[in-house]
């Protein structure tokens, strides 16, 4: 089991302050936000982690954040892109993690 991180920090339980930890799907959303939050070619050692979805700027805008974000999580076992939709300045991707939906929203720079 992972443990649960929330706006970049382990989130704890608020009597214990043991840290929480995720189910396997949860922990596959965790990580396709990760990926989909990460520039592509800023992660050392691996220049080939992240994602250009934050650099949209062609139309049309949601084949390409489909394209970027399906880029983006290829190394992910069991998770594939379903759809993806600009909305109100984020990108929503929709998940199939091993026969399950999931969806992960990224704040976009730039309003496509």
């Amino acid at each position: 089991m992972a443990l649960r991180v929330i706006d970049g920090d382990y989130k704890r339980d608020a009597q214990t302050g043991k840290a929480l930890t995720v189910q396997y799907i949860e922990e596959l959303l965790q990580n396709a936000f990760t990926a989909l939050n990460t520039r592509r070619g800023r992660f050392y050692p691996n220049k080939s982690f992240g994602s250009r979805i934050k650099e949209l700027n062609r139309e049309p805008a949601d084949k390409y954040a489909f394209i970027y974000a399906a880029e983006a999580l290829d190394g992910l076992d069991g998770v594939t892109v379903k759809s993806a939709e600009l909305e109100n300045g984020r990108a929503v991707i929709s998940l199939l993690i091993n026969d399950t939906e999931g969806q992960v929203s990224i704040r976009l720079e730039n309003n496509v």
